[in-house]
């Protein structure tokens, strides 16, 4: 998909301006030939530089707020809270996301007889069993930040996600962070993401993977790097890159099985 300017329209064919949660819809660009004859459902606005639509800036927020760097997609990520910098660490991990990006559009829409606006706090594109999903997710601390209102947004976002073929979720931290493991593994594994691999040591992986990509993370680390350290935060820098796949929810040591994974060629398909 591709936007020339910094918005683009969800149109569909009916009359009304509510969209049927059973309706395709589909995407055009703002200003075509296409746009001028369309019924929309909704506008989408992104950025021009296809970076973030809004940044994380000013002393005035009481919560954690931030920009994390992706290894896996070259593009720096603001956040706006626990919940949202959890999911860029676990995006980051999960070797099934192949891209994300956070505040990644605005979406202007009709919510009863109001139109809202509603920013996507991330979207990633993910590939489960040779499947490609888009996930448009928004992040919340807990089920208290969502009131009445805000349900109805969600409902009517839901509703336009699922017409263009893409899934609404709503996340929240415990949902993220899940259990201690896991939370051991983000820490451990995240912290090392800069980490550099010599062009020698990714040779080496790129044989392993090609040879006997079913191993334990032992045999990935002494691979890389004799020193216990060192060949531990290379193993760590790889599953930044999403080369590396594992459990997630299991802390990762020496014994745990893990599969390397050849670097996957794909065209994104949130693209703007």
């Amino acid at each position: 998909m591709r936007l020339a300017s910094s918005s683009a329209s969800v149109t569909r064919e009916s009359r009304s301006p509510r969209p049927d949660p059973q309706q395709v819809l589909r995407l055009v660009r703002s200003g075509s030939a296409e746009a001028e004859t369309a019924r929309f459902a909704a506008r989408m606005y992104v950025a021009d530089d296809g970076g973030p639509i809004r940044t994380i800036v000013g002393d005035g927020h009481r919560h954690l707020t931030g920009e994390e760097p992706s290894q896996k997609t070259g593009l720096s990520n603001p956040y706006d809270g626990a919940t949202e910098h959890a999911l860029i660490i676990e995006s980051e991990l999960r070797s099934d996301v192949l891209r994300y990006r956070t505040q990644a559009f605005r979406l202007r829409l009709l919510v009863g007889a109001d139109v809202r606006e509603w920013i996507c706090d991330h979207l990633r594109h993910i590939r489960v069993d040779g499947v490609d999903v888009v996930e448009a997710i928004e992040c919340k601390p807990d089920p208290s930040f969502l009131d009445e209102d805000e349900r109805a947004v969600q409902t009517a976002v839901g509703a336009i996600m699922r017409g263009i073929g893409w899934r609404h979720r709503i996340l929240y931290r415990r949902d993220v962070e899940g259990s201690g493991e896991r939370q051991m593994n983000f820490g451990e594994i995240y912290a090392r993401q800069t980490r550099h691999v010599p062009e020698d040591r990714l040779d080496l992986f790129e044989s392993m993977c090609a040879e006997t990509p079913d191993v334990t993370f032992r045999d990935l680390r002494q691979a890389l790097n004799p020193d216990r350290v060192a060949g531990t935060s290379m193993a760590h820098a790889m599953i930044c890159r999403g080369r590396v796949q594992f459990d997630l929810d299991r802390y990762l040591f020496d014994p745990m099985p893990i599969r390397l994974l050849p670097a996957t060629e794909h065209q994104s398909i949130f693209g703007f």
